[in-house]
């Protein structure tokens, strides 16, 4: 009887269990776990770097969790999936270039999706190591990158096929990307376009998806009406190591205003404002006026290279995270200076006002450094509110 007791608790228990997983399948880790293979070449986006051409193949393997719906942006980007990339490339087994290896944080965004197909965007940025950099002495043929550390960024589009719950095969192509940010000369960077296959394995259920619930407002349009603008404010110093060039390193400022107002439940748009001092463009000039006139500019100073921009900006907001895109133009530059600049940035809002930011700067498609900063966000309301 005990013995059956015990076996008849254990069924009832166990049948609870299932039914609880059933109806409210909450507690899966919703892991995929995934082996790619790529195969692509270098692409040689400057004339010096053709001596790297060739076909290669790469390696990664990833985790990704699928998100199910507990936070508002997962439904809003149709339950996107994020996790870690580890990737190995030979880079053909150039005795220049040596190998490379990344870590990347990874983000994957279902831009169609189906109960067996998914087609989406995939964006990994992290951490890449290079085994070979330039050397004056010991390296010199490698005209690509300065530095081991490198910033790895890789952009992906993805197309997925799920043969049973548990198993699915991917095919997509990719541009794999390394570069210091212009910490270290030389930064022409690496540049890689791939083709994959890849085959993942989730060990686990998923977690049913949440729907989402949108509670309208009392009074009609009144959430329509309503306008806010985010006012961002903020400031960044980074780094440029152009011993190799100059023989100097610089520490450069950048203040910075972004004007936003709400263009969906997913990004915004607005107009940002610069103003920034880079002293590396004063060494820059005098370079470029001696090549000219066959000595230097005494006349020239500091404040002639704080430049000031205007830009059009556009926020993709993931939560507390934002990734901010902005092209701008400089009202004034001294020569050789391009007018035309970027700004690709990461925000992180760890409070309702405060922000810490990381931001690449970019001149006219070549990468200048990489800026680490803070700043203030308020909002301001008017129109009609909404009813919470």
């Amino acid at each position: 009887m005990r013995i059956l007791l015990t076996a008849t608790l254990l069924l009832l228990f166990h049948t609870v269990t299932l039914r609880a997983q059933e109806n409210v399948t909450l507690y899966s880790p919703n892991l995929m776990f995934e082996a790619k293979v790529h195969y692509g070449f270098f692409y040689a986006h400057h004339l010096e770097l053709y001596q790297y051409n060739g076909h290669f193949p790469a390696f990664e393997v990833n985790v990704q969790k699928i998100t199910y719906g507990k936070h508002k942006w997962q439904r809003d980007f149709n339950y996107p999936g994020y996790g870690i990339v580890l990737y190995y490339c030979g880079l053909g087994n150039n005795p220049s270039l040596g190998q490379a290896f990344a870590i990347m944080p990874t983000i994957n965004f279902p831009l169609i999706k189906t109960r067996t197909f998914s087609l989406g965007f995939r964006f990994s940025l992290g951490v890449g190591y290079l085994t070979k950099r330039f050397d004056r002495i010991d390296n010199y043929k490698n005209l690509a990158i300065g530095s081991h550390i490198n910033a790895a960024v890789n952009l992906m589009a993805e197309a997925r096929f799920r043969i049973n719950p548990s198993f699915s095969v991917s095919t997509g192509v990719s541009l794999q990307h390394f570069s210091n940010g212009s910490l270290k000369l030389p930064n022409n960077g690496i540049n890689t376009p791939l083709v994959n296959v890849g085959v993942a394995y989730q060990p686990f259920k998923e977690n049913k998806k949440i729907t989402d619930r949108f509670y309208p407002p009392v009074d009609p349009y009144s959430a329509i009406l309503q306008q806010i603008l985010d006012f961002n404010f903020g400031f960044s110093l980074g780094w440029k190591n152009q011993k190799a060039v100059t023989g100097e390193s610089f520490l450069v400022y950048h203040l910075w205003e972004n004007t936003l107002v709400k263009l969906s439940r997913k990004s915004q748009l607005g107009i940002g404002f610069d103003l920034s001092y880079d002293p590396s463009q004063k060494t820059v000039y005098q370079l470029y006026y001696m090549d000219l006139n066959g000595k230097e500019d005494t006349t020239v100073t500091n404040w002639k290279f704080i430049y000031p921009g205007i830009n059009a900006v556009y926020n993709l907001t993931l939560g507390k995270v934002g990734i901010l895109l902005n092209f701008g133009y400089y009202l004034h530059v001294m020569k050789p200076t391009k007018s035309i600049y970027q700004k690709i940035s990461v925000q992180y809002n760890f409070s309702k006002h405060w922000f810490a930011n990381l931001m690449l700067k970019v001149v006219w498609g070549k990468a200048e450094y990489i800026g680490y900063g803070m700043g203030y966000r308020f909002e301001v309301r008017f129109g009609r509110k909404t009813v919470k």
